[in-house]
């Protein structure tokens, strides 16, 4: 059997069950490219782990990889079962893939603005360094910011909104912009009512069309800016961890950016120390 057909078969009986998410379908638009085609038996471990390693290059979380791998695993388990396949070998199980602390990585604001500066040299238009003072302001993922519209922004309110389609955790958000966020989004209003008036998107950039990566120029502005070691979605980390070294409670920031759960917010936390002291130094003494 294929990569394919094992897939299928286990999506569709997942959709009997009515238990297919939109997760795996996320996974299978990862896993695809790489596996697609493939007999599952001509597969080795080595394959799974360059996947695992060509996913991490591209600043893809662990916790993100592993529920990729989960798809893949018990699809292949479940063929195994239900074809009786019990020969079949599963070089996805028990990987052991680390579990290690999430990655927080930050720059300081006057990198920030060495990063902007570094992309508006060489820009041709105003897309790249709007994105990146965007993200930096509002925390919002990179497929949030690509996939806006210019009819969920509301500049008088000074907020866009992003749908449940629009978000990893499939709920509505409503963002909050400053000063900044509203500058960057008239720099393109001002490029677009020139070159392209009518885009329905924030990010268009030629007729029908929206920007989809910024990872070339990305790349480059980083090497101007000599920050090394700097992913685009670490300008997430870097709103959440100003906010938090300024001492603005990890709900707060939880909300801004969107998480389910503040167990995810709290890898910020060893960001503000000052206020742990602070915290003790209220106590009476006895």
């Amino acid at each position: 059997m294929t990569f394919d057909e094992v897939i299928a078969a286990y999506l569709s009986a997942r959709s009997l069950d009515r238990r297919s998410t939109w997760r795996e379908k996320y996974s299978l638009v990862k896993l695809s490219p790489h596996f697609s085609g493939r007999p599952l038996r001509q597969l080795k471990r080595a394959d799974i782990r360059a996947y695992v390693a060509l996913r991490l290059n591209d600043g893809v979380a662990i916790a993100t990889i592993k529920r990729e791998l989960r798809l893949f695993c018990a699809a292949i388990n479940f063929a195994r079962l239900e074809f009786d396949l019990h020969d079949l070998p599963n070089p996805v199980a028990n990987l052991g893939l680390s579990s290690s602390e999430p990655r927080v990585r930050w720059i300081t604001r006057d990198q920030a603005a060495q990063l902007i500066q570094a992309a508006q040299s060489t820009a041709i238009r105003p897309h790249l360094p709007a994105f990146i003072r965007l993200a930096l302001n509002t925390g919002c993922r990179k497929g949030e910011l690509l996939n806006l519209e210019w009819s969920r922004v509301d500049e008088s309110r000074r907020l866009f909104l992003l749908e449940a389609r629009h978000t990893k955790q499939r709920k509505r958000r409503t963002v909050p912009l400053n000063d900044d966020a509203l500058q960057a989004l008239e720099q393109l209003r001002t490029w677009q009512a020139q070159y392209l008036p009518g885009t329905p998107w924030v990010f268009g950039w030629r007729e029908g069309c929206r920007i989809t990566t910024f990872k070339t120029g990305f790349t480059s502005a980083l090497k101007r800016a000599s920050i090394d070691d700097f992913r685009i979605h670490d300008l997430r980390h870097t709103f959440a961890s100003w906010l938090v070294m300024q001492g603005e409670s990890l709900y707060v920031v939880k909300d801004l950016l969107g998480h389910a759960s503040v167990t995810q917010t709290e890898i910020y936390a060893h960001l503000a120390p000052n206020q742990m002291h602070d915290a003790v130094q209220r106590l009476l003494p006895f």
